[in-house]
C-alpha cells in the first residue's frame, strides 16, 4: 500500500515537474515569438529606410547630374556640386550601413524562427508525455481505489469471521 502511495506521489510529482517545463517551454516560445515578431518590424522598418534612402540617393544623383550641366554651361556652383557629392558619398555609405543591417536582421530572424519552431516542438512533446502521464496517473488512481475496496471488503469479511 505505501509502494502504491509512493509510487502515485513519484507520479504526482512527475506530471507536476512536467506540467512546469511545459509552461516554461510554451512561455519561452511566446517569448521567442515576440522577438520573431519585433525583428520582422524592425526589418519591415529597416526596408522602408533603405527604400527612402534610396529614392534620397536618386533625387540626389539627379541633383548632380543637373548641377554637372551647370558647371559645364559655366555657371559657378562648384561648391554645391561639393556638398551633393559628399552628400551622395555620405548616402551611399548610410545605404551600405542599412543593408548590411538589414542582411543580419534577417539573419537573426531566421535564426530565432528555427529556434522557435525547436521549442514549439519541445513544447508539443511535453504535452503529449503530460497526457501520457495524467493517464497513466488515473489508471493507478483507479487501480489503488479497486484494491483500497478489495482490501476493505476483505477486513470487513474477516471482522465479520
Amino acid at each position: 500500500m505505501d509502494k502504491i502511495k509512493e509510487k502515485l506521489e513519484k507520479l504526482r510529482v512527475e506530471s507536476e515537474s512536467n506540467h512546469s517545463r511545459a509552461e516554461r517551454a510554451e512561455a519561452e516560445v511566446k517569448e521567442l515569438k515576440a522577438e520573431v515578431a519585433k525583428k520582422e518590424t524592425d526589418i519591415q522598418n529597416l526596408n522602408n529606410k533603405i527604400k527612402l534612402l534610396q529614392m534620397d540617393l536618386e533625387r540626389t544623383e539627379k541633383r548632380v547630374e543637373e548641377v554637372k550641366v551647370k558647371k559645364a554651361e559655366g555657371d559657378k556652383e562648384d561648391s554645391q556640386i561639393e556638398v551633393l557629392t559628399r552628400k551622395v558619398q555620405m548616402l551611399e555609405h548610410q545605404l551600405e550601413e542599412k543593408e548590411k543591417s538589414w542582411r543580419e536582421a534577417t539573419d537573426k530572424a531566421r535564426s530565432l524562427e528555427v529556434h522557435s519552431e525547436h521549442h514549439e516542438r519541445k513544447a508539443k512533446q511535453i504535452d503529449t508525455e503530460k497526457v501520457d502521464l495524467e493517464k497513466k496517473y488515473e489508471e493507478l488512481t483507479a487501480k489503488y481505489n479497486a484494491v483500497k475496496a478489495e482490501l476493505e471488503a476483505t477486513l470487513k469479511s474477516l471482522e465479520d469471521l
